[in-house]
Order: C-alpha cells, then sequence, then structure tokens
C-alpha cells in the first residue's frame, strides 16, 4: 500500500511539473508569442507598438537581463532539485524519466 502511493504521488509529480509546459503550448498555439499577443488584444495598434517597443528597449538593460538569467537559474536550480528528489522517492522511475524529451528553452 504505501509503495503505491508513493509510485502515485511520484507520477502525479511529473505531471504536475511538466503540466504548465503542454497547457501553455495548447493555449499559446506553440510558443510565448500567442501569450503575449492575448495579453496586448485589448490595445490599439499605437498602444501595442509603444508597448513593444519600451518591452525591447527594457530587455537590452543590463539590470533586466541579469535578473532574467537570475530567474533561468533559479528555474533550473528547481528542476533538477525536483528531479534528485522523485529520484530519492522512487530510484525505479528513472528509465521514465529517461524517455521524458528535455525542454527546448531559446537562450539556454
Amino acid at each position: 500500500m504505501k509503495m503505491k502511493f508513493l509510485i502515485t504521488m511520484s507520477a502525479l509529480g511529473i505531471a504536475l511539473q511538466f503540466t504548465p509546459i503542454a497547457r501553455s503550448q495548447d493555449e499559446d498555439q506553440g510558443g510565448r508569442g500567442g501569450r503575449w499577443e492575448k495579453r496586448l488584444a485589448n490595445l490599439s495598434p499605437e498602444e501595442r507598438q509603444k508597448v513593444q517597443a519600451a518591452h525591447r528597449k527594457a530587455m537590452q538593460e543590463p539590470s533586466v537581463q541579469a535578473a532574467r538569467e537570475k530567474m533561468r537559474q533559479a528555474h533550473k536550480e528547481f528542476h533538477d532539485t525536483m528531479h534528485a528528489a522523485m529520484l530519492k522517492a522512487d530510484p525505479s522511475i528513472q528509465p521514465i524519466l529517461n524517455k521524458i524529451p528535455a525542454p527546448n528553452r531559446r537562450g539556454s
């Protein structure tokens, strides 16, 4: 009974870890651009252009680039820690985890 619970919880952990990736691709039709466009949908074309230009300029700021890199590192650390904890909880899932493709990240 205890083993069944551990396996169920491990499977749930895996599913929850990858659910946001799968859901966002469905909603966005394959990427982040769709989500960004939905957020800007209620703006006029001129307002949208101003926001996009300000976003591009802000992304060039060293402080923003540093914060983005910290965010990427934190995400990687979380993923690695979760992976190790799942293996600790149930080492037999290693072959299952090997079947899961690595996330496709731009710029990493």
